[in-house]
C-alpha cells in the first residue's frame, strides 16, 4: 500500500538504472572534492598559522577518503556509495568530537541525516530504514545538549571553525545533494514522458486492435487456459450462437460439443503434410473446428474459428469415393475379388515376413471351358460364368486362403502355413473335388474345366512377380500336358507334380543339410594310365532316397536352383584341391561343367575367383567344361567369360561334343583345348556305320580346332580298339573305372607315380 512512496526502478532499462546511480554518486563526490576545497584550503592556512597541524591531517584523510570514492565509483558503485556514507559519518562524528565548542559542533549531527537518502539511492530501503534507526540516537544526544565523545589532546578548533562549519553545510545541502536530487528528478522526468508516450501508443494499438480483431474476417475468440473466453469478435459470437454480452457461460467447450467431434483433414494443408484437424458441433446444430490456436505471451491463446459444415460434407462425400475408387482399383470389377495389383501387395507381405519352416504356395487355375462359353452362347455368358467360378471358388476355399483374379481366365489364391508340399497338393485336390463339374447358366449347364499350377514359396524370394511368374509358367505346363477338360491334378500327376516340388524343396533343404556328395570317375590315357577324374553328384535325401542326377538337375534349372548347386559343387572342388595338396603336394586338375545358366552369369568370375582365393588354389588345377548347346545360348557373354577363364590359366573343354546344333564358324571363336565325344555315339561302335563316320568326323574337326578328344562311355575292348585306331585322345567309361568315393581314389592315386595323376577333374551334372 506504500509503494506509491517509492521510485519505480522497473521504469526504467537496466542500462539507464546504472548510468543514473552512478551519475549521482560522482556528483556528490566530485561537487564535494571542488567544492569544499576552499574551505579545505582556507582552514589549512589558518590551523598552520595557529600550529594546530592536527587540523591538516584530518582535512588530508577526508580529501584522500573522497579520492577514494570517486576511484572506486567507475569499477565498483556500491563500494563508491559506501565510502561515500562513511565519509559523511567520520565528517559529522570529526565535528562533533574534535571540535571543542560544543555549539559549534553540535552542528555535525546535520550532515548524519543525509545518509538515509545516500542510501535509499544506492542500497535500497532496508539499509535506508536502518540507518534512520540508527540516526535517532544522535538525535537524542543532541536534544539532551550532552556532547558525543570528547578525545582529549585532540583538538581541531580554529578561531574560524563556525564559518568553515557553515560553509560545509551550506555547500552540502545546497550543492552536493540538490545535484543529486536533481539528476534522479531527471530520470523521473524521462520515465513519466516515456510512460505517457507509451501509454499513447498502446492506446492507439489497441484502438487498432480492436479494428483488426473485430474485421478481421475470420472468427476469433481470446481464452485463457482454462478454455473461458476473455473476448470474441463477432463473427465468432455469431457462428457460436452467443450473444456479446452473454458472461454467464464462458466457457467455449460448453457451446462446443466434445462428443460429435470429428477429424478432418485441413484445407490449408499440403498433400505431403496431411495435416488433420478437429470439428466439433454447435449448439444450433453447426460444425466448427478450431481452424489456428496461438498462445500468447501472457498464457492466453487467440483461436480462429472456421465453419467447415459444409466441407465435412464434401469431404464425406469424396471420402466415400476414394474408397470406392480404391476398392475398385484394387478389385476386379466383375467379379469384386482382388486383382493382380492388389495379389502382389499380399505376395509381398508374405515375401517379407516367411518363415522357412513353413511352406507357402501360390496356386493358379485356368478356367478352360470359357471359350467354348464365348464362342456357343456370347461374351456375355462367359462373364457370368467367370463371375459364377470365382464364387464357387471363393466358396470352395479356406477362409485363410487369399483368391484372386490374376487375368482374364485366371483365377490365383495363396496357401500359407503348410506344413510339407504334399498337403498343399492335397488342399488343391480337395479344392478341386469341391468344385461344380458343370454350371446352369440361362437354361444351359456349362461344363467346368480347368488346370491347375503350383509355385512354392523359396527361402530367397524376395520379388512377388517372379512368384506370379513362375505359378503362370507352371499353370501353362500343365495345360499344354493335358486335355483341356481334365484338371491337372488326376492321379498320375499329381504323384509326379508332387514328385518334382518335394525334390524342389528338398534340393534347397539338401544343400544346408549335406546331403550332397561328389563321386570320381578317372579317365584314361592310350596306355591306359589315369589322366584325369570326373566328378559325378550323388543325393541321399533322407525322405525321398537316391535321387539320380537326369531327375534333380532339369527340376533345378527350371526352378533356379542350378546356382546353389553350382555353388556348391565349385567350393567343394577347391576344398578337395586343396586338401589333396596339403596332404599329397600334388592334385589332378579340376574340370567344372559350365550349364548355360552358369556361363551368362554376371557373377560367374567372381565367383571362381573368391572360391580359389579362399582355398589358395592355381588355375591350372581347373578345367571348365561346357556342352554344345550351353556354347550357343549366350554366344556373346560365353566368348568373353571363356576367354577370360583361358586368359587366367583355366583349361576349357566343350562337352557332349555332337548333339548341339552350333556351326563350324561358331565352334572356330570359342578358346577350347578339349572335345568329349558323347557317349550316345560311342556306344553305336561296332553297330552303326554312321555313328562311327560321325565319331571320325569329329577327331578330325578336333585336329584341325587343335584339340585333344575324349570319348565317354567306353564300356568294352572293341570300343577302345576302333578310337585308338581313329586317333582319339582319351578315355572313360565302366571299361576302365566306375565312379569311386573319394578315400578309394585317394588309395588308387596314391599307388601311381605323382607324374601320372596329372589330370582334368570335371564336375558332371549327370
Amino acid at each position: 500500500m506504500f509503494r506509491w512512496l517509492f521510485f519505480n526502478e522497473s521504469a526504467l532499462t537496466p542500462a539507464e538504472h546504472a548510468a543514473w546511480k552512478l551519475s549521482a554518486l560522482r556528483i556528490i563526490l566530485m561537487s564535494g572534492f571542488v567544492l569544499e576545497a576552499a574551505v579545505a584550503i582556507h582552514s589549512s592556512l589558518d590551523a598552520i598559522a595557529v600550529g594546530a597541524y592536527q587540523v591538516l591531517w584530518v582535512v588530508g584523510f577526508f580529501y584522500v577518503v573522497l579520492a577514494l570514492g570517486l576511484y572506486y565509483s567507475s569499477r565498483h558503485l556500491r563500494a563508491g556509495a559506501a565510502i561515500l556514507i562513511g565519509t559523511v559519518y567520520a565528517s559529522a562524528f570529526a565535528i562533533v568530537c574534535l571540535i571543542n565548542h560544543y555549539e559549534i559542533a553540535k552542528f555535525g549531527y546535520i550532515f548524519i541525516y543525509t545518509t538515509p537518502i545516500i542510501a535509499r539511492l544506492f542500497f535500497g530501503t532496508r539499509l535506508a530504514l536502518g540507518l534512520m534507526a540508527f540516526n535517532v540516537l544522535p538525535f537524542l544526544l543532541l536534544l539532551l545538549n550532552r556532547p558525543l565523545l570528547n578525545i582529549p589532546g585532540f583538538d581541531i578548533t580554529l578561531p574560524a571553525s563556525n564559518t568553515y562549519i557553515q560553509s560545509l553545510l551550506f555547500l552540502f545541502f545546497n550543492a552536493c545533494v540538490p545535484l543529486a536530487v536533481f539528476r534522479v528528478l531527471h530520470e523521473l522526468d524521462v520515465s513519466a514522458l516515456r510512460y505517457r508516450q507509451a501509454s499513447a501508443a498502446l492506446e492507439v494499438s489497441h484502438a487498432q486492435y480492436e479494428e483488426v480483431f473485430q474485421n478481421a474476417g475470420t472468427a476469433l475468440l481470446l481464452t485463457d487456459a482454462s478454455g473461458e473466453i476473455l473476448q470474441a469478435n463477432q463473427l465468432a459470437n455469431s457462428l457460436l450462437g452467443r450473444e456479446a454480452d452473454d458472461d454467464d457461460d464462458r466457457a467455449l467447450f460448453g457451446w462446443l460439443s466434445l462428443d460429435n467431434s470429428v477429424r478432418m483433414k485441413s484445407p490449408n494443408a499440403e498433400e505431403s503434410e496431411n495435416m488433420r484437424m478437429s470439428a466439433y458441433r454447435t449448439r444450433d446444430g453447426k460444425l466448427v473446428a478450431l481452424e489456428n490456436i496461438s498462445q500468447t505471451s501472457t498464457d492466453h491463446y487467440i483461436v480462429a474459428l472456421r465453419d467447415v459444415s459444409g466441407l465435412h460434407s464434401i469431404h464425406h462425400a469424396l471420402q466415400l469415393s476414394l474408397q470406392r475408387e480404391d476398392y475398385l482399383s484394387r478389385h476386379d470389377a466383375l467379379t469384386n475379388l482382388p486383382n493382380r495389383d492388389m495379389l502382389r501387395s499380399h505376395l509381398q507381405a508374405v515375401l517379407a515376413n516367411s518363415d522357412e519352416t513353413k511352406v507357402t504356395a501360390l496356386v493358379s487355375f485356368r478356367l478352360n471351358s470359357i471359350r467354348h462359353a464365348n464362342q456357343q452362347f456370347g461374351a456375355h455368358t462367359g462373364d457370368i460364368l467367370l463371375r459364377r467360378f470365382a464364387e464357387e471358388l471363393s466358396h470352395a476355399l479356406p477362409k485363410n486362403c487369399f483368391c484372386a483374379r490374376l487375368r482374364s481366365i485366371v483365377f490365383s489364391f495363396v496357401v500359407e502355413n503348410s506344413r510339407t508340399p504334399g498337403e498343399i497338393i492335397k488342399l488343391v485336390e480337395k479344392v478341386r473335388n469341391n468344385l461344380p463339374k458343370e454350371l446352369e447358366i440361362n437354361g444351359e449347364n456349362l461344363l467346368i474345366q480347368f488346370s491347375a499350377g503350383i509355385a512354392l514359396v523359396r527361402p530367397e524370394d524376395q520379388e512377388a512377380d517372379d512368384l506370379i511368374r513362375r505359378s503362370e509358367v507352371a499353370l501353362d505346363t500343365a495345360r499344354r500336358s493335358s486335355d483341356q477338360s481334365v484338371t491337372l491334378f488326376d492321379e498320375e500327376d499329381a504323384l509326379q507334380i508332387r514328385r518334382s516340388v518335394e525334390i524342389e524343396v528338398g534340393i534347397v533343404n539338401g544343400l544346408k543339410q549335406n546331403e550332397f556328395r561328389l563321386v570320381y570317375q578317372p579317365k584314361v590315357d592310350r596306355e591306359g594310365k589315369i589322366a584325369g577324374l570326373e566328378a559325378l553328384l550323388r543325393w541321399e535325401s533322407p525322405s525321398l532316397g537316391s535321387v539320380a542326377p537326369a531327375e534333380f538337375i532339369p527340376i533345378a534349372e527350371r526352378a533356379g536352383l542350378i546356382r546353389l548347386i553350382s555353388n556348391y559343387v565349385m567350393t567343394q572342388v577347391c576344398f578337395q584341391v586343396r586338401d589333396w595338396l596339403n596332404r599329397f603336394a600334388d592334385c589332378p586338375v579340376i574340370a567344372l561343367n559350365l550349364s548355360a545358366t552358369d556361363i551368362a552369369r554376371n557373377d560367374l568370375l567372381q565367383l571362381i575367383e573368391n572360391c580359389c582365393n579362399r582355398y589358395d588354389v592355381a588355375a591350372s588345377y581347373i578345367e571348365f567344361e561346357i556342352t554344345e548347346t550351353g556354347l550357343i545360348a549366350n554366344e556373346a557373354l560365353t566368348i568373353h567369360h571363356l576367354d577370360e577363364l583361358k586368359a587366367r590359366g583355366f583349361n576349357i573343354a566343350i562337352d557332349d561334343f555332337g548333339t548341339g546344333y552350333s556351326s563350324l564358324s561358331k565352334l572356330s571363336h570359342f578358346p577350347a583345348q578339349s572335345v568329349k565325344i558323347d557317349r550316345s555315339f560311342v556306344a553305336q561302335i561296332g553297330y552303326n556305320k554312321k555313328s562311327e563316320m560321325i565319331i571320325k568326323a569329329i577327331i578330325s574337326l578336333a585336329n584341325i580346332l587343335s584339340c585333344h578328344t575324349v570319348a565317354e562311355g567306353v564300356e568294352n575292348e572293341a570300343q577302345e580298339s576302333f578310337l585308338k585306331e581313329i586317333g582319339c585322345d582319351y578315355f572313360q567309361g565302366y571299361y576302365y573305372y566306375r565312379p569311386l568315393e573319394v578315400s578309394a581314389l585317394e588309395l588308387l592315386l596314391t599307388e601311381m607315380p605323382a607324374k601320372e595323376a596329372q589330370a582334368s577333374y570335371q564336375f558332371k551334372l549327370a
